[in-house]
């Protein structure tokens, strides 16, 4: 089986990540999160059984993307107009290298292990489409065999029924559905302190730099 992971994501710069963790974090501490977050991912793909893409929002310093991710086959700009479209796009590029499943998934992820992508493969081997729960609604992973373009048409995102509204979009259009394990991402003040009474100690290197933010003062 020949299998594919997208990682959709940013260019970690100031005022252009994680902004919703404005003002417990500066700009400068945004930034430096996400590469964080980026680097425990690298380590997390590096050793995982499928060929990585990295798909990343327009940026002319891009490049920085391939430094942190040395063993991705591939990078390349996200299109379309909303975030449905550039995920829906995303997945059929590499559908399209005759790829037998595709899996994406957002960068925000410190707690995503190989066994929640392998939850997300093993979904795929009894239903056309799957996604990855979050407790706040959303999904963080959503993967297909084939292209469902209907899953990703006429929907809004960041609200607490994106889940529910997507899977019902999926199931209309006659798709069946499978649900990978649940995995939490990063996006608000509160998701940081509890991801910090997760992972605090554990190695990582989101865990060491949010132990030195909080040496300079940050209260977590």
């Amino acid at each position: 089986m020949k299998r594919a992971v997208i990682c959709f994501t940013r260019v970690p710069k100031p005022g252009q990540t994680k902004t919703r963790l404005l003002p417990l974090l500066s700009g400068e501490h945004c930034a430096q999160l996400h590469r964080a977050f980026l680097k425990d991912l690298s380590i997390l793909y590096r050793g995982f059984d499928a060929d990585l893409f990295v798909a990343y929002t327009p940026d002319p310093h891009w490049q920085e993307l391939q430094e942190l991710f040395p063993m991705a086959t591939s990078f390349f700009p996200q299109e379309g107009e909303d975030l449905g479209a550039r995920m829906k796009n995303a997945i059929a590029s590499v559908l399209d290298l005759a790829y037998d499943s595709c899996i994406l998934t957002g960068s925000d992820l410190p707690l995503l292990t190989a066994a929640h992508l392998e939850s997300g493969f093993a979904a795929l081997e009894q239903a056309d489409v799957t996604f990855g729960p979050t407790s706040d609604g959303g999904y963080y992973l959503v993967g297909m065999k084939r292209l469902c373009p209907e899953v990703f048409e006429k929907q809004s995102y960041g609200g607490s029924s994106v889940w529910e509204n997507t899977l019902a979009a999926a199931q209309n259009a006659g798709y069946s559905v499978a649900a990978a394990e649940a995995c939490d991402d990063v996006d608000t003040p509160e998701d940081l302190r509890q991801l910090w009474q997760q992972i605090a100690g554990n190695g990582s290197h989101t865990a060491c730099f949010l132990e030195e933010i909080q040496k300079e003062g940050v209260t977590l």
